[in-house]
């Protein structure tokens, strides 16, 4: 670098390491005199768009989360050669660690474990690695673990999504997902095989598949089935070898469901070790549905990861913050995206304090599924404590906009599945559209929420009116759709 000193502000002291993006710099941040690091993008890839674009991403990705197990983004300039700051990371990349010290099962386990504590933080805001590998994680002298490099993320943000296109296999091809090998939508169930690679790595000494080509490991990753850890290395338990290959399957739908999940699975493997327990869950399908419990047994949160079984009654909440573009017009990126993950937090603890599912997210716009007894009044609820929650965050930031949160709730049976369809995928294709017809209708009637008469059952004790008829796909008669009297 000819400039010695960026912005007036941070002054470059060590090249730390140098990536296919850009290089790293250990550099004094002058206006707090703390040591601060320093990407820059290459100089060769300043002059494309499409670099440009794609670095500037990373810190919108990054600039999002904010979690102790994720390298933090302070700053992004839009220079002539862009830049990001970031937390500086006394520590090891995960590849040495593990070579270096030679981490037994149960560290294995808690480094895992810790990886899903972050993950689960990132894909609650949309965001999805899809390029975590042993040098992307760093392992601090506390031992304490860190993710790292955004760049290949996918960010469900619309004015930056279609650039992470599904037609293109992106990330590393030894620790790819076969979804993303085939050039298909990776999600966070992406980020978990990713996981089982670590692991499998750290266990045996090699990688599941090898080959001289790229698209030859792409092939072995889709299509075949890796060797079992244990015949590589026996003295793997057993346990933690199912562990391993459930979260090397080839479908997504047959890994553990998300972060929390495998963070479940995590513990059992765990206390199975331990001799505390005997049993590991296979899949979580093994839970029973919750339509098997009495009408009046309450509903606790811990129920929200039980499946519900075809046939069984969901509701689906849409719902949004219509006006965050314009009144967050005049803003900087940075203070817009602070912004938009304070309220996209609010909106997520609302789905999870009524023991609901997230299902889909776009910008603040979410999508979650209710299941088990009173699903449609705890959809309802939601959307109400979401109303009260963000205009408290609103009137923080000196904003007023109307509707605050626009909702709808869309109630039916899950049809049948077929092997590796979850429930979560299921409701989405059944009954989303539903939902998002009458979120879309509640913009007219500001602060109101819109619900189908299907998710008003029995146990319905919400003060509802009649609106009108609609008609939605996928259904041949028009459904009643009713506005919940107390939304307010």
């Amino acid at each position: 670098m000819s400039r010695k000193v960026l912005n007036e502000r941070y002054q470059l002291e060590l090249k730390l390491g140098e990536g296919g993006m850009g290089s790293v710099y250990r550099a004094l941040d002058l206006a707090t005199n703390r040591d601060v690091a320093v990407k820059i993008l290459r100089r060769d890839l300043a002059e494309s768009k499409h670099a440009r674009r794609r670095f500037a991403r990373e810190a919108r990705a990054a600039g999002m989360l904010n979690h102790p197990g994720i390298v933090r983004t302070m700053d992004f300039v839009d220079d002539i050669r862009p830049y990001l700051v970031m937390e500086l990371i006394n520590g090891v990349s995960l590849r040495r660690y593990v070579r270096r010290e030679r981490p037994d099962v149960f560290r294995l386990l808690e480094i895992s474990d810790e990886l899903c504590d972050s993950l689960a933080h990132a894909h609650d805001r949309g965001v999805v690695h899809r390029d975590l590998k042993p040098d992307n994680i760093v392992v601090t002298p506390e031992g304490r673990v860190k993710i790292l490099d955004f760049g290949l993320a996918r960010v469900r943000i619309p004015e930056i999504s279609h650039l992470t296109r599904s037609g293109s296999a992106l990330g590393t091809c030894s620790y790819m997902a076969p979804e993303q090998a085939a050039g298909k939508p990776a999600d966070e169930r992406s980020d978990l095989y990713a996981i089982g690679v670590l692991l499998y790595e750290a266990l045996t000494g090699s990688i599941p598949f090898t080959a001289d080509e790229p698209a030859s490991i792409l092939y072995m990753h889709v299509h075949e089935a890796p060797k079992p850890p244990r015949s590589l290395n026996p003295d793997i338990p057993p346990e933690m070898e199912r562990l391993v290959l459930q979260l090397l399957e080839k479908k997504p739908g047959q890994r553990p469901a998300n972060a929390r999940v495998l963070k479940q699975l995590i513990s059992q493997v765990r206390r199975a070790l331990r001799g505390e327990e005997t049993a590991i869950l296979e899949a979580v399908s093994l839970v029973p549905s919750l339509s098997h419990l009495p009408a009046a047994t309450a509903m606790p949160l811990t129920l929200q990861a039980l499946e519900p079984a075809p046939g069984d009654a969901v509701s689906v909440l849409a719902a949004d913050i219509p006006n965050f573009t314009l009144f967050t017009r005049d803003r900087n990126p940075l203070e817009t995206t602070e912004l938009e993950s304070v309220l996209i937090d609010e909106l997520e603890h609302c789905v999870r304090d009524h023991a609901g599912k997230m299902l889909d997210r776009y910008g603040t716009r979410i999508v979650a599924a209710f299941c088990g007894h009173d699903h449609g009044n705890r959809a309802i609820l939601s959307a109400q404590t979401m109303r009260s929650r963000v205009q408290a965050v609103l009137s923080r930031y000196s904003l007023i906009t109307s509707p605050t949160v626009s909702a709808g709730v869309f109630g039916g049976e899950l049809p049948k599945r077929g092997a590796g369809d979850s429930w979560e995928e299921m409701a989405k294709q059944e009954l989303m559209h539903g939902a998002a017809r009458l979120e879309r209708l509640s913009r007219k009637l500001p602060d109101d929420t819109l619900v189908s008469e299907t998710c008003l059952g029995t146990g319905n004790t919400m003060a509802t009116e009649p609106l009108r008829s609609l008609f939605v796909r996928g259904r041949r008669e028009p459904i009643q759709v009713y506005r919940v009297l107390n939304a307010g």
